[in-house]
C-alpha cells in the first residue's frame, strides 16, 4: 500500500507517510468517533519499527490526539488523587494489575484505590510520566 516517489536522483523510496495520510488525514479532532479512529491508527503504530514517513505521521498523529484529549477529557482540579487515577483507568481502560505495571506494585494501587494508604512519590512520578499529567494531582 505505500506509494513511492522518484527523487531527482532517480532513487524510488517508499512514502509511507503519505499512506498513512490517506489512510487517516491529520487534522483537528472534532469528536469522539475520530478520537477513537486516530486512538486505533496511534495503537496499530506504536511498538513497530517505523521509517520515517511513518514516524513523522505518529508524531504528528500523537500530538492530535493529545490536544482532543486535553479539551475534552481534562481531569478536574475539584477530583481527589483517587478519584483522578479511578478515572484515568476507566478512561483509558486499565486495571489494577496494568497501573501495578507502571508503578511497580499491584498491592499500592489496591490500597491507595480503598483508600489504606497514599502513594510514594517515585510512583507519583512514575504514574504523571505515563500520563502525562502534573503530579499534584496523584497527592492527597
Amino acid at each position: 500500500m505505500p506509494h513511492t516517489k522518484t527523487r531527482r536522483s532517480g532513487n524510488r523510496i517508499s512514502d509511507t507517510y503519505l499512506a498513512l495520510i490517506e489512510q487517516f488525514p491529520l487534522k483537528t479532532l472534532k469528536s469522539e468517533a475520530q478520537h477513537e479512529r486516530a486512538a486505533a491508527v496511534v495503537s496499530q503504530l506504536i511498538g513497530r519499527t517505523l521509517d520515517a514517513g511513518s514516524g513523522d505521521y505518529l508524531d504528528a498523529l500523537l500530538v492530535l490526539v493529545s490536544k482532543y484529549e486535553d479539551e475534552r477529557h481534562a481531569i478536574g482540579d475539584d477530583l481527589t488523587a483517587r478519584q483522578a487515577l479511578r478515572a484515568l483507568m476507566d478512561f483509558n481502560q486499565l486495571t489494577q494489575a496494568d497501573i501495578g505495571r507502571v508503578i511497580g506494585s499491584e498491592s499500592a494501587v489496591s490500597m491507595f484505590l480503598s483508600g489504606e494508604r497514599g502513594l510514594s512519590k517515585p510512583q507519583i512520578k512514575k504514574l504523571a510520566e505515563r500520563f502525562k499529567l502534573d503530579p499534584m494531582i496523584f497527592l492527597g
